[in-house]
């Protein structure tokens, strides 16, 4: 569906939650939950709007919404940090912003208040697709190919899943809150293991989007890759670090340079040619 022009998609994980929680009585938290995931996703627009970042889709799951970006935080992964960051912050300023109302008016703004905590601080753990995913995320894609970037924050998840679980075979929540908690934790992983699969694809369409801005900019930092000439073009490609010109060094069995190809030629040659041909053909 569309809210003022912006696709809007809501998970069916997010149906069978709310089922979940009018089954087990959490029929006040429900409706707690589902405005603060609204504010949630109005920070992440809001602020991506102001960065003049267009927002493609938003997808709501139980735990918040995840917001499809313009391709142009592939390469500014300090853009994604703040749109991610503006998310939980949102829920917190609305936490004190409820405090204030419910002192003042004398309203009972109990659950929306511990609502908003909860998706705050929940969105920061650091597990995709959470916020705390996608700082975790873009700061190690400064360092790192964005796909093992994306594979650090989805095994996050991963661990974020088991401690949960932990806590519900502990018991340590009364039976309804383990119920929830047990639904959480198998979503978690199963929308961390959709980000992962996405990633390749997405990595293929940023980077055609990369050409564009460097030529906005005019220019952008190195990194240099060496590699041997029997490596796939996709392995190579794999390793590319989002905010980086790469200029690969192809090398022959006893590691003597043969050629040097920009990272523009390299793709030049997959589009034509595929991905899974060895790197030294291109010399040929």
């Amino acid at each position: 569906m569309k809210f003022r022009g912006l696709e809007v998609k809501i998970h069916f994980s997010t149906f069978v939650f709310a089922l979940l929680l009018l089954a087990t009585g959490f029929i006040k938290e429900l409706i707690a939950i589902f405005a603060t995931v609204f504010v949630h996703e109005c920070g992440h627009i809001y602020i991506a709007k102001k960065l003049k970042i267009e927002v493609l889709q938003v997808n709501i799951y139980p735990f918040g919404g995840i917001a499809l970006l313009d391709s142009i935080v592939f390469i500014r992964p300090d853009l994604e940090v703040l749109v991610a960051l503006a998310g939980p912050m949102s829920n917190i300023f609305f936490a004190f912003f409820g405090e204030f109302i419910s002192q003042v008016l004398q309203i009972d703004m109990d659950y929306f208040i511990k609502a908003n905590i909860a998706m705050a601080f929940f969105n920061l753990l650091p597990g995709l697709p959470l916020d705390g995913g996608r700082v975790l995320k873009s700061v190690l894609s400064y360092f790192i190919s964005l796909r093992s970037a994306v594979a650090t924050a989805v095994f996050s998840s991963y661990a974020i899943s088991l401690v949960m679980l932990y806590f519900v075979l502990k018991g340590i929540f009364n039976w309804k809150l383990n119920v929830v908690y047990a639904f959480l934790s198998v979503l978690l992983v199963v929308a961390a293991n959709k980000e992962k699969k996405a990633s390749a694809f997405l990595q293929m369409r940023d980077l055609f989007r990369k050409k564009t801005e460097f030529y906005k900019k005019g220019l952008m930092g190195v990194h240099h890759i060496a590699v041997l000439e029997k490596e796939t073009i996709a392995n190579v490609i794999k390793s590319f670090i989002p905010a980086k010109y790469h200029v690969i060094i192809i090398l022959d069995d006893k590691f003597r340079e043969k050629y040097r190809i920009t990272e523009t030629q390299l793709f030049e040659y997959a589009v034509e040619h595929g991905l899974y041909l060895p790197i030294g053909e291109i010399i040929k």
